[in-house]
């Protein structure tokens, strides 16, 4: 179940925030009001503590404006709706970094319009976020493995392998160099181990460095840049979508 989006609706008219919490009561079942505040003091105490994810504001303000809200917070982790009968503040909320800007009266479509465009950039956010951790790892050339071969530890840069094959109780290591290692675990043993670290399972007996990948064919089959092809299994096709959007 999706956690509900934690909103603040900051309005002095109660008319005009009661008009907008029957509209998000009524048809936005994502949306949680955790807080309703009308001056900017209590505002700002608000949004501190209870730190929410979207924050409706009106500009005009019985003891100010909202931009004094903005300008005084601790918190700026969340977004800004202004909600407004006055137009003429439009450029200054595009300078605070508003998320949007909606003209009372306000009409359900708009409404609907902007919390899904706040949902999608809320996912897209989350899969770069993901990705920032994933780049790193693949850009770090200091990422070393030690494998355990014959009688001999030899210490091996991920970077330098471009997949890991299985060879009944042990896992095959095919190097850039050409060389090839032949390590004492199990290929289920390094998935574990290496599927946080850039490594793909194409299918139950190999697993791919994504550093080493030059195409995807038509979603089924991974091109080395050794221009070796490999089939994905039809169960790790969804995982190859992911990896798409991942690295896309």
């Amino acid at each position: 179940m999706d956690l509900k989006i934690r909103t603040i609706i900051i309005e002095d008219d109660q008319d005009a925030f009661d008009d907008l919490k029957l509209l998000i009561d009524k048809n936005l079942d994502t949306i949680e009001i955790i807080g309703h505040c009308d001056t900017i003091k209590a505002s700002i105490k608000m949004i501190n503590t209870l730190k929410p994810e979207i924050v409706f504001m009106d500009i005009i303000l019985k003891d100010g404006n909202a931009f004094e809200i903005l300008d005084n917070i601790d918190n700026s982790n969340f977004e800004v709706i202004f909600v407004t009968a006055h137009n003429q503040y439009l450029e200054k909320a595009i300078a605070h970094y508003a998320f949007h800007y909606i003209l009372k009266p306000i009409e359900l479509s708009k409404l609907e319009h902007v919390i899904k465009r706040y949902k999608t950039l809320k996912e897209r956010m989350f899969s770069f976020a993901k990705y920032e951790v994933f780049s790193k790892f693949i850009k770090d050339q200091f990422s070393q493995l030690m494998l355990h071969v014959n009688n001999e530890h030899i210490m091996v840069n991920l970077n330098d392998v471009i997949k890991c094959e299985a060879d009944n109780n042990y896992a095959l290591f095919f190097l850039s160099n050409g060389k090839k290692l032949l390590a004492s675990n199990t290929l289920k043993y390094y998935d574990e181990l290496l599927s946080h670290k850039g490594f793909f399972k194409v299918h139950r007996s190999c697993l791919i460095n994504v550093k080493h990948i030059s195409s995807i064919y038509k979603k089924e089959a991974i091109i080395l840049n050794t221009k070796e092809k490999i089939m994905v299994s039809q169960r790790n096709k969804s995982n190859l979508s992911d990896l798409i959007k991942l690295l896309s």
